[in-house]
């Protein structure tokens, strides 16, 4: 059975609410998505893109930005 946008929306976060959290262009997200950056997102479904807290947590890492919540 496939899972409803709201399923998802819920457990996972859509490319631009990662880009807004990391602070990124379009441009510039899908960039290190291409070549590598960025691990590939948590789940592609029906050609959204969808990333887990722990993928932002890595991206975060990655950019070396602070994570307020710790």
């Amino acid at each position: 059975m496939a899972r409803s946008k709201v399923e998802l929306s819920s457990r996972y976060k859509t490319a631009p609410q990662v880009r807004t959290l990391l602070g990124l262009s379009r441009f510039a997200f899908d960039l290190r998505l291409s070549r590598g950056v960025f691990p590939q997102p948590t789940l592609v479904a029906n050609g959204i893109r969808y990333f887990d807290d722990r993928w932002v947590k890595i991206a975060k890492l990655l950019l070396n930005i602070r994570d307020e919540s710790e």
